[in-house]
């Protein structure tokens, strides 16, 4: 079945009783999670919906939790979330749980619906993922294919009440590269970026190809690359420009926080596997990136040797808690931390 039949069938309460999805487009899974979740009675929905840990849970726990009936409802759903078994590890389960538990997926409860989610890969050698390929529905949450994605993003623009034509669609999904293998983007990636497009363009406007280059993820990502060639220069003023300038854009202090950390944590993975020998096309096939992102990191690593990559990964890390937590005034938290570096 494909993600849509699958989602038709649940809003229209027509359940299986068993699923498995996996894969590393975050978003369709977290959103099988809510449509499953908007299909009960929300006001009973803590009696009849149950999200479990799967890296924590015992195999009594998951059986008392299916055959528990649900409360003034004639469904009650089960979601258990990265189960240990299907990724290849065994904390809770020996081996006769588990195939007590192939057994046991034969005999679910009418009234239960068991939702198994995991965000990646499963390991389809086990007898556990066999067994469910073979009783239940299962389908790999990957990146959505070209037509799927138009689709997507269109309806997205027109949630915003914006307009955009087909042209710009694609130009916006170019200039985003979601689909290229070595993006770690995801949908809700493309979702805040059009968010962003929406609220610049206002209201019952034109999305054109003007504001989609001024804000587009490109954009900022090359602006990071400069802020981190500046610091690694200890260009204090250079710096404190670039971080001013992306903020004045309309970038969220916060965001350019979680992105120079992401950049660093590129960095010292690069320079870590490229000490081992690999390629940088290797490399970026390691770490999920683009290939010019890699080469950019080896350029920029020349500049941080790897302990002050850590220093500067748990000031990032650090500085996040702060500004959650009301600690401390964002860009403030940022200024800091650049001028710490810069000196």
């Amino acid at each position: 079945m494909k993600y849509k039949d699958i989602i038709k069938d649940i809003k229209s309460k027509n359940f299986k009783n068993l699923y498995l999805f996996y894969g590393r487009e975050t978003y369709l899974l977290d959103n099988i999670i809510k449509v499953f979740k908007d299909s009960l009675n929300s006001s009973l929905l803590d009696f009849n919906c149950s999200i479990l840990d799967g890296r924590e849970i015992t195999m009594d726990l998951l059986l008392s939790n299916v055959e528990t009936l649900p409360f003034m409802d004639d469904r009650r759903i089960i979601i258990v979330k990265d189960f240990e078994l299907l990724k290849n590890k065994r904390k809770n389960f020996t081996e006769k749980d588990e195939s007590d538990l192939i057994s046991y997926l034969k005999n679910i409860p009418q009234q239960s619906t068991l939702v198994f989610i995991v965000y990646g890969d499963i390991d389809k050698r086990r007898k556990l993922a066999k067994g469910l390929i073979k009783q239940g529905i299962v389908l790999n949450c990957d990146k959505l294919d070209s037509t799927e994605l138009f689709k997507w993003v269109k309806n997205k623009f027109k949630k915003e009440n914006v307009n955009i034509d087909a042209e710009q669609i694609i130009y916006f999904l170019n200039i985003e590269d979601y689909q290229n293998k070595n993006s770690n983007k995801t949908l809700s990636d493309l979702e805040n970026q059009i968010i962003k497009i929406a609220s610049f363009t206002g209201n019952g406007n034109v999305v054109t190809k003007e504001i989609i280059d001024k804000l587009s993820s490109k954009k900022i990502e090359n602006d990071i690359f400069k802020l981190i060639d500046a610091i690694g220069n200890k260009n204090s003023s250079l710096s404190m420009k670039i971080l001013n300038d992306m903020i004045l854009e309309g970038e969220s202090p916060l965001m350019i926080l979680n992105m120079i950390g992401r950049q660093f944590r590129i960095i010292i993975q690069s320079k870590q596997l490229k000490k081992m020998g690999y390629s940088s096309t290797v490399i970026s096939q390691k770490i999920n990136v683009h290939p010019y992102v890699v080469s950019k990191a080896l350029n920029q690593g020349m500049n941080f040797d790897n302990e002050i990559i850590v220093k500067i990964l748990n000031e990032v890390l650090n500085a996040d808690f702060s500004i959650k937590n009301g600690l401390i005034k964002d860009t403030l938290a940022l200024e800091i931390i650049i001028s710490k570096f810069c000196v």
